[in-house]
């Protein structure tokens, strides 16, 4: 399991390594010139003070073979006397190509090399490379030293400043989970740090949508325990006395309740689809949906209904296309149409229109029926709600099934006047551009 707070540290002390390594290869690099400076002035200062004595006699010299601790190479070149003086038993350097200083490879190593030309002597004074090199990498390591040894009590500063800044979210932690599972209640932001505050935004949005869709789950519950219990207590009734009829009246009985139950089988479908269309539940992604299309396709669907009352459907519907759920908007029009046939009288007609205009799509389902008084229409839309005059059997959820499709679209449904100005006329806006789900 990845550990932020080990991820931190990691991160820190690498990035304090690297800091070092590269302080240490600046500190290297001033030390090496610093050194090189200065010992090759060494070299020019020990050349001229050896040129001050003219014509040094060689002879006299003491030669320091005894002393490899000695880091210079004194080397003169007499022109009166075959081998050259040499302050230290070690081959004579090659010759030399001009005054000044040069690298000369000498005894498999490098050598620093200062030479004076004189008349008669030329003074040479050397120095191994590998001097210089030991002599900065040691100072380096002086000064890199101390800030190794302080990167474990750093490490260990920093996982206790980690930990002191992680404290909110572990008290935020803490608090989530000593939540009991059915507490809703929005977390205060009060005292958290600015980085924690839209993750608690976020889970208070999250607390408000499901405090929404259980409120929404537990009404739709209540209501349809309600709904199905007058329809199964119908049914156990009309079983009973199916049981107890004769034979004769046993057919009759059968037919109410095989009506029965296709009235529960119903009421139970329009509840499940009722419930898939809880705004939190549609989270299928929009595509275009040709509504023309989708209400011809609706009006194939219920036609043996509306033929077996001779009720005359047509369909008037213009090219239209708008972002949405097919499978919904589908629902929504088969129940439109569903609930305009179950309330027409024998005879009746129906007209499903669809239409466009500068801001969106109109889907209407217009009959000819009894229709609803005006101070109803608000409340066809309400679950459960079948009309104070309502004489045909439903589950009064088919009109709030379309309210439902229609705000998922971000659209509206309304009640009017039907065919004629009589009758009952329902009529749903959708938007082009639907809100994104």
């Amino acid at each position: 399991m990845r550990s932020i707070r080990r991820w931190l540290l990691v991160a820190l002390l690498g990035t304090l390594l690297a800091a070092v390594a590269v302080a240490a290869a600046f500190t290297y690099a001033s030390a090496r010139a610093e050194i090189d400076g200065l010992l090759d002035e060494e070299l020019r200062q020990v050349a001229l003070s050896l040129r001050d004595h003219a014509f040094l006699d060689v002879e006299k010299l003491n030669r320091s073979a005894a002393a490899p601790e000695q880091g210079l190479l004194v080397q003169i070149d007499d022109a009166r006397r075959p081998e050259p003086y040499r302050s230290r038993a070690v081959p004579p350097l090659p010759p030399a190509a001009g005054d000044g200083w040069a690298d000369v490879q000498h005894e498999g190593q490098v050598w620093r090399v200062y030479t004076l030309a004189g008349a008669v002597q030329t003074i040479r004074v050397a120095q191994p490379l590998a001097q210089r090199r030991e002599q900065a990498l040691a100072a380096t390591l002086r000064i890199v030293w101390p800030l190794l040894a302080l990167l474990p009590l750093a490490g260990a500063l920093i996982w206790w400043i980690v930990g002191r800044a992680l404290r909110p979210l572990h008290a935020l932690e803490d608090t989530l989970a000593q939540r009991a599972p059915t507490a809703l209640a929005p977390l205060s932001a009060e005292g958290l740090p600015v980085e924690l505050r839209p993750l608690v935004a976020a889970l208070n949005g999250l607390l408000a949508r499901l405090e929404g869709a259980f409120a929404q789950q537990r009404a739709l519950t209540a209501d349809a325990a309600h709904a199905l219990r007058t329809p199964l207590a119908a049914l156990t009734l009309q079983a009973q006395l199916a049981q107890r009829a004769s034979e004769a009246d046993r057919t009759a009985a059968l037919q109410r309740l095989e009506h029965g139950v296709k009235r529960a089988t119903h009421l139970v479908q329009q509840l499940l689809a009722l419930a898939r269309l809880d705004p939190e539940a549609a989270r299928q992604p929009f595509a275009p949906v040709d509504l023309a299309a989708l209400a011809r396709e609706a009006a194939d669907e219920v036609a043996p209904l509306a033929q077996a009352k001779r009720i005359a459907l047509t369909v008037a519907a213009a090219p239209a296309v708008v972002q949405g759920l097919a499978d919904a908007l589908h629902m929504a029009l088969v129940n439109l149409l569903d609930n305009a046939i179950r309330y027409t009288p024998e005879g009746g007609a129906i007209e499903l229109r669809v239409q466009t205009d500068a801001i969106g799509a109109e889907i209407a389902v217009l009959d000819n029926g009894p229709g609803v008084s005006e101070d109803e229409w608000p409340q066809l839309f309400d679950r459960f709600y079948r009309g104070r005059d309502a004489a045909a059997g439903g589950s009064g959820l088919g009109l709030a099934i379309v309210a439902q499709v229609a705000a998922v679209h971000g659209g509206v449904a309304q009640a009017g006047r039907g065919l004629g100005d009589c009758g009952l006329g329902v009529r749903v806006t959708l938007p082009r551009q639907t809100p994104v789900n």
